[in-house]
């Protein structure tokens, strides 16, 4: 892994478990959850894999245990007890101890972290790891993008940085390497994350000039739909509605890239993070149009591109030079598929063929 590392993926995917694995080898304390039944009593620590739990050993490459003057400094923030100072910590967790002292609530625990990292980059701190699950607790949007840059800044001052995080403000399309999914279907778990070389520097570029962290929600996401621009990003949740579906309930994001010629960025990314989308984008109207299709349809491999024709306002039935979203808003309030166009009703149910349902779904509107 490089310097600084995002994981995410649904719950239960693992990766509490993970960030816990890695601090206990690297700092020795019981920081994984052991078996209710007590099957391996015997043991330190145990992960569980499907429906085993396994043993796990603290190992130290070439070092014998118990010598591990050789390991880096490690401090693990857990989401349930981190925001209370904990004895024994050193590095990040030593400072944080000493700004907060006794329990305090919450957001002052948050905002202590902060200031925390803030002093570790501006002295100069290096040789550590540090890992936090949730990283955005307690912190209000201003603060966790703050917070973001702060642990790259840690991260780029000789340190290594790995969080579990549910907020796109840890996130960024440009830095998609840094992003490791994991995932759990049917007892199985699946760890994936791009290619480095996937994106060329312009087009990484790119991505940082249009996505932003609201647009980095699409990592999170049960399914996908892209699109090329404003109009389709605030109608299309009408279109949704109108059919009896509500997109956020059921973890469907509906982004915008910035323009067609983005598409194919971002399908990349998506496939190979096995986030599950739908390509929606305007006919061609000129062969440079024909040739970004082209690397639409490659980029997407196999998932499914609804092509509108001739454009998503004559798809929608939407008239060019009034208000389209007052438009889209008043042309979907009626509920029923019969009051929705054809290309249209492609988008929505093509998108809930590909969604992969996380436990209860509850946004089907009667």
């Amino acid at each position: 892994v490089g310097p600084v590392t995002a994981l995410i993926g649904p719950r239960g995917a693992g990766k509490s478990q993970l960030l816990g694995a890695i601090a206990w080898l690297l700092a020795g304390y019981p920081a994984i959850t052991r078996p209710r039944n007590g099957a391996v009593a015997s043991v330190s620590a145990v992960v569980r894999y499907g429906d085993e739990w396994l043993p796990i050993e603290r190992r130290t490459a070439g070092v014998d245990p118990p010598d591990t003057a050789r390991l880096p400094a490690c401090t693990f923030f857990r989401a349930r007890d981190r925001l209370v100072p904990a004895a024994a910590m050193h590095g990040v967790g030593a400072r944080l101890a000493s700004q907060v002292g006794a329990p305090t609530s919450d957001a002052a625990a948050a905002d202590a972290l902060v200031s925390v990292i803030h002093d570790c980059c501006e002295a100069g701190s290096s040789g550590e790891v540090l890992l936090i699950e949730e990283p955005e607790l307690q912190l209000i949007p201003q603060a966790q993008r703050y917070l973001y840059r702060l642990l790259r800044r840690f991260a780029e001052g000789g340190n290594q940085v790995l969080y579990s995080t549910r907020s796109p403000a840890f996130l960024d399309a440009a830095h998609h390497h840094e992003i490791v999914r994991l995932d759990l279907h049917a007892g199985r778990h699946a760890i994936r994350r791009t290619d480095p070389a996937t994106l060329t520097d312009e087009e990484r570029l790119r991505l940082a000039a249009a996505f932003d962290h609201e647009r980095s929600e699409m990592f999170f996401a049960q399914a996908v739909v892209l699109v090329e621009g404003q109009t389709e990003r605030l109608a299309l949740p009408f279109v949704f509605s109108a059919m009896g579906h509500d997109p956020d309930a059921e973890g469907i994001s509906i982004v915008e890239v910035g323009g067609k010629s983005n598409l194919p960025l971002a399908a990349s990314l998506l496939r190979q993070l096995g986030i599950p989308f739908v390509v929606v984008h305007d006919a061609d109207r000129d062969p440079v149009d024909s040739v970004t299709e082209r690397r639409i349809r490659e980029a997407a491999g196999g998932a499914p591109i609804v092509r509108l024709v001739p454009d998503f306002e004559a798809a929608a039935g939407l008239r060019r030079h009034e208000d389209k979203v007052f438009q889209a808003w008043r042309r979907f309030s009626r509920p029923g598929r019969r009051h929705v166009p054809a290309q249209m009703a492609r988008v929505v149910e093509a998108t809930l063929a590909e969604r992969r349902p996380q436990g209860r779904e509850i946004g089907r509107i009667e």
